[in-house]
């Protein structure tokens, strides 16, 4: 099941949050902060311009997805962007991104969004997630790149 979180969810998707963090090998050489993705997440909860979704099997929080709607930077119009969708290892290939991924749209749509976005930036199964995002019709419009920290270029 998919469906808006309220504020009790949020520790279970502080949690969920760790583990992504954990999982990849981008996010986890930064220090992770479960106060900070706390507070983005009940601000989230709390703001028109705001969307977090929890999945939920059995009762328990097994996905979840941040979502917010801005101002575009440089052109009129909104704009809909996710901070992160994340669904536990072992309850991956069913329906929960799918379905959570659809409502993100929807809701975007509702909120007028010209620009609606969503990325893969964990490094995680990027390839795969590439081809599951295109089964849904999302269409690639550009790549992401990260400059070594360590190393001169």
């Amino acid at each position: 099941m998919i469906r808006d979180a309220t504020p009790d969810d949020v520790p279970a998707l502080v949690e969920l949050g760790r583990q992504m963090a954990a999982e990849s090998p981008r996010f986890s050489r930064l220090t992770y902060s479960p106060a900070k993705l706390d507070a983005l997440f009940r601000m989230l909860i709390a703001s028109p311009d705001g969307l977090l979704l929890v999945a939920e099997s059995k009762g328990d929080r097994v996905g979840v997805m941040a979502c917010m709607v801005a101002d575009h930077w440089c052109a009129e119009g909104r704009m809909a962007m996710e901070f992160g969708l994340f669904i536990a290892p072992q309850h991956r290939g069913g329906m929960s991104a799918a379905r959570m991924i659809r409502r993100y749209v929807q809701w975007a749509r509702e909120r007028g969004a010209a620009d609606i976005g969503l990325g893969i930036s964990t490094g995680v199964h990027a390839e795969q997630t590439a081809s599951f995002y295109n089964a849904l019709g999302l269409r690639p419009v550009g790549m992401l790149f990260e400059a070594p920290v360590s190393a001169q270029m």
